[in-house]
Formats: structure tokens, C-alpha cells, sequence
């Protein structure tokens, strides 16, 4: 694993810096995988260091299906950032 691999990325090497390069290339169900990994694996803090808020609220439908025990936790901020205007 490479000395800065990301602390949620404990299955594979991965990097900000590749993780960045790999969301920014991915199109399509490579990109909603890659970016529901992340809505998964990481803090959600975290996961705003490579996601917008648009492009998560632009894709919720098909990410939702994706994030197993930590859908009903983007659903509650999908749901508040709406009402408060973010989105």
C-alpha cells in the first residue's frame, strides 16, 4: 500500500490523488460505483474533498441504491440540504 493511501481506502492503494484522477475519468456506472465507494468507505466529511455537493444531490437516485447501511444517513443530508437551500 502506498505510504499515504487513504485511512477509509483499507481494501486497495489508493490516494487522494489517484481517487481524484479516478472520479474525474469515470463516466457513467464506473463513476457512480467508484463515488458510492466513497459515500460508503469515508467520514462524510471526507467524502466532500472529492465530491460537490451537486454532483452527490444530481446522482442520489442511482448512488441511493448503492450505499447499503449508510443510505438512510444521505438520505437524512440529501433531505437537508435541500431544506435548507443547498440544493
Amino acid at each position: 500500500m502506498p505510504q499515504d493511501n487513504l485511512d477509509f481506502a483499507w481494501d486497495r492503494p489508493e490516494t487522494a490523488d489517484s481517487l481524484r484522477k479516478r472520479l474525474a475519468a469515470a463516466t457513467g456506472v464506473e463513476w457512480l460505483r467508484l463515488a458510492a465507494w466513497l459515500m460508503r468507505e469515508a467520514r462524510v466529511e471526507e467524502v466532500w474533498q472529492f465530491l460537490t455537493l451537486r454532483q452527490v444531490a444530481d446522482h442520489f437516485t442511482e448512488l441511493s441504491p448503492l450505499l447499503g447501511r449508510r443510505r438512510p444517513v444521505w438520505e437524512h443530508l440529501m433531505q437537508a440540504a435541500h431544506e435548507l437551500g443547498r440544493i
